[in-house]
């Protein structure tokens, strides 16, 4: 799928969760509690906005994932431990992937 359309099926998550979780709990769920209608609506779009912004970090990382290349079970099988032995005279420096490392005369 391409990077576009997983963008807009993010955004039409977000907004059917705002939507949704906003329109149960203000018609539903609050007028159990809460009488008045400026209160109950206030209330429910807050909560919409919460169960949004959930939605929304789910859909950033699945328009991501086909980016980046990242999938669960790719970053799981890469987890390990490396051991790494050097030796230094007076003062080295060693090359790694990711960062270098300097190793100074003890």
């Amino acid at each position: 799928m391409r990077t576009t359309s997983r963008w807009l099926v993010a955004l039409g998550a977000t907004v059917a969760a705002f939507v949704t979780a906003s329109w149960l709990s203000g018609a539903l769920i609050l007028p159990l509690w809460l009488k008045s209608d400026a209160d109950r609506w206030v209330v429910a779009a807050s909560l919409g906005v919460a169960v949004a912004a959930l939605a929304a970090l789910w859909g950033a990382r699945y328009a991501k994932a086909d980016e980046t290349g990242c999938h669960e079970d790719a970053d799981q099988a890469r987890h390990g431990v490396v051991m790494m032995d050097a030796e230094a005279r007076d003062s080295s420096r060693i090359y790694q992937a990711g960062r270098d490392q300097t190793i100074n005369d003890r």
